[in-house]
């Protein structure tokens, strides 16, 4: 092993164990006061659980949402374990809910939200490094309408050499 990496591991295993806070794995956030994100964030927040759709054009659907990072994130993971796995993840940007979604598209569009109701949540593109929108096919924008605790409404955009193309129709999951 070579001078600078010797040192690189040496003040790895010197400074890592200083950020443990000892045997109980959870005990750093034990600590940390519970996390309170916007009241759009807390309104996403009831979709955790596991969700199930059909679709005229996809068939059966599956997403799973859950809260991580210290319940500062929502992560939704779509169609886990299938060709078209697909992640989005949800948080606050100072105090305004953003996504970010990782398509099987392979690109990963960040979306802002631009519009609540009483029972909806709209998100539309927001500048995304390395993605082109006049150009590149992607996800533009969703909508996530709140029928009641166990029932969502999903109605995507997607767009394709600067437009829109079609989606397919909204769909309603029900809570598993």
């Amino acid at each position: 092993m070579n001078r600078p990496t010797l040192l690189l591991a040496l003040a790895a295993a010197v400074a890592l164990p200083s950020c443990q806070t000892g045997a109980d794995p959870h005990a750093a956030s034990a600590a940390m006061p519970p996390y309170k994100g916007s009241a759009d964030f807390e309104r996403m927040k009831t979709l955790v659980g596991k969700w199930s759709a059909k679709s005229p054009t996809m068939g059966k659907m599956n997403t799973e949402f859950r809260v991580i990072a210290g319940d500062s994130v929502i992560e939704e993971r779509f169609a886990a374990g299938t060709p078209m796995e697909m992640l989005s993840t949800y948080h606050d940007v100072n105090g305004k809910l953003t996504m970010t979604h990782y398509c099987m598209l392979r690109n990963q569009p960040r979306m802002k939200l631009v519009k609540r109701t009483a029972n909806s949540l709209t998100f539309d593109l927001a500048p995304t490094p390395g993605l082109n929108p006049a150009k590149d096919k992607h996800m533009h924008g969703a909508t996530y309408t709140f029928l009641d605790a166990d029932h969502f409404q999903l109605e995507g955009v997607s767009w394709e050499n600067g437009k829109s193309v079609p989606c397919g129709p909204p769909v309603i999951f029900t809570r598993r």
